[in-house]
């Protein structure tokens, strides 16, 4: 795509990551968050986390005309989360007291998680700027993405998306099928979604 450059982060593009990111949450940070602002500042933060699991070393960006357009952290395998004391702070600092039903709200989310299937890429962020979006972008971040899975030698691309996310559209016409969805009654009456799909595309 003319104008477009797709490269690796540095820690000078931490604030612009953390913006697409968090800094527009959807109806399922909001839900279990439990509001726009604590959804915000959590997920703004944990990208912030130094060396985290969605710090700049895990993205590769989008730039068009000398700025940050979309992020997209992939790799093998889940999100290479674990609980931490940062992160443990980070959600007593933005939380407070309310942080008793967050982590009702995090057991529901946890329930509709798919998990990829073994040794597939796994693309586990991705976000275009909204001003930005419609310009192909998007397919060309996905296109990137799977040159590097062929480059690595895998076989398969996964993804996990919400049930009500357009997105799932791009991701079809890039070659994308759902291959199990899960719900939950409790995670759809705290966020409004249904639940979540496994997308998988076949490498040959």
């Amino acid at each position: 795509m003319e104008g477009l450059t797709i490269r690796a982060a540095t820690a000078a593009d931490t604030d612009r990551i953390a913006e697409l990111i968090g800094g527009q949450p959807g109806r399922e940070a909001i839900g279990i968050a439990g509001c726009v602002e604590a959804a915000r500042n959590f997920g703004m933060g944990f990208v912030r986390l130094q060396n985290g699991p969605q710090a700049w070393q895990q993205s590769v960006l989008a730039e068009m005309d000398g700025r940050v357009v979309g992020v997209l952290q992939a790799g093998e395998g889940e999100s290479p989360f674990q609980p931490s004391l940062r992160v443990a702070l980070l959600a007593l600092r933005v939380f407070g007291l309310g942080i008793v039903p967050v982590l009702g709200r995090t057991r529901a989310r946890q329930r509709i998680q798919c998990e990829g299937p073994a040794g597939a890429y796994t693309i586990r962020e991705f976000n275009v700027d909204p001003a930005y979006r419609n310009r192909r972008i998007g397919e060309t971040m996905l296109a990137h993405a799977e040159a590097t899975a062929r480059k690595q030698g895998h076989r398969r691309l996964s993804l996990t998306t919400t049930t009500n996310n357009p997105a799932r559209r791009l991701y079809e016409r890039r070659g994308f099928l759902v291959v199990e969805t899960k719900t939950d009654r409790l995670y759809e009456r705290y966020t409004g979604i249904a639940g979540r799909h496994l997308m998988v595309k076949e490498l040959s």
